[in-house]
């Protein structure tokens, strides 16, 4: 069941058959450079079906907008522009990882190293944490990347 909303171009997809597409829906290149306006609702919508509030689930740093999901009744609702944003992103495969709570706790990871990382640069410059980035990087390609951080921190 999908039902598109004329007056707010808004779409509720039933879980079971997003899935049953998933299936039956061949891999494609999703992305495109075309980007599409998000009229993404500010506050928890009632489930069409059971009248609960429906809950809210981030997508992600970038696209950062919510999908509403009703976990009782399996429905999803896709704001204006929703579906052909999670498209260009790549991520219209994922839907069901985006409305789980392992999806929502890398989200809010990635926002506090994000936090963090910004802070960083203010104390320090970007030129000081680049640098420790692309080392960070290299030590971890190394087969034993402790011992040469051990080595770094040693008075040798």
């Amino acid at each position: 069941m999908t039902q598109q909303c004329e007056a707010c171009g808004g779409v509720l997809l039933d879980m079971s058959d997003y899935r049953q597409w998933r299936q039956q829906a061949a891999p494609s290149a999703e992305s495109g450079a075309e980007d599409h306006e998000v009229s993404d609702s500010p506050s928890a919508r009632g489930c069409p079906s059971c009248t609960r509030l429906m809950q809210r689930y981030r997508v992600g740093l970038t696209p950062d907008f919510r999908v509403d999901h009703c976990p009782a009744c399996q429905l999803v609702w896709l704001d204006k522009g929703e579906w052909q944003t999670l498209a260009q992103a790549g991520l219209t495969a994922s839907l069901g990882e985006i409305v789980s709570t392992a999806w929502q706790r890398r989200i809010q990871s990635d926002e506090l190293r994000a936090l963090r990382e910004t802070a960083l640069r203010s104390k320090h410059g970007d030129a000081c944490i680049d640098e420790i980035k692309r080392m960070r990087e290299w030590l971890n390609t190394q087969p034993q990347h402790e011992e040469l951080i051990a080595l770094l921190r040693a008075d040798w």
